[in-house]
């Protein structure tokens, strides 16, 4: 898990948040509500969908987000996370509190180096 998390506001415009998921080189950015908890994830595959059907990138990222976040809690094992991942069709999950606040974020990316971490040449 990287505990490094990219957030934004609802209200921030799709260009802009495309611009900071740039600037920091991340493939998914956590939309945060007032109280700082998940609203919604926007990935890259939701910039694809946004630009193919030539939504309005000044628009507020909130009405394209996606809404139902899959999340992880602090207590759950990689294979838990990697299982969400793959029933789920996704490569970004959060890690959450029991407040529903974003500490972290698990990308498929950590899981590949976790698992050649733990594999042994032959």
């Amino acid at each position: 898990m990287s505990r490094r998390i990219i957030i934004a506001e609802p209200s921030t415009p799709i260009k802009r948040v495309a611009e900071i998921m740039y600037e920091n080189r991340v493939g998914s950015i956590i939309i945060v509500d007032f109280s700082g908890k998940v609203a919604g994830i926007f990935t890259e595959r939701d910039l694809v969908r946004v630009v193919a059907l030539g939504i309005d990138l000044s628009l507020p990222v909130e009405k394209v987000m996606t809404t139902t976040v899959i999340t992880a809690s602090l207590r759950e094992d990689l294979g838990s996370v990697v299982s969400k991942m793959i029933e789920n069709w996704i490569r970004h999950v959060p890690v959450v509190d029991e407040t529903g606040r974003p500490i972290g974020m698990v990308s498929i990316r950590d899981a590949l180096r976790a698992y050649i971490a733990g594999c042994s040449m032959p």
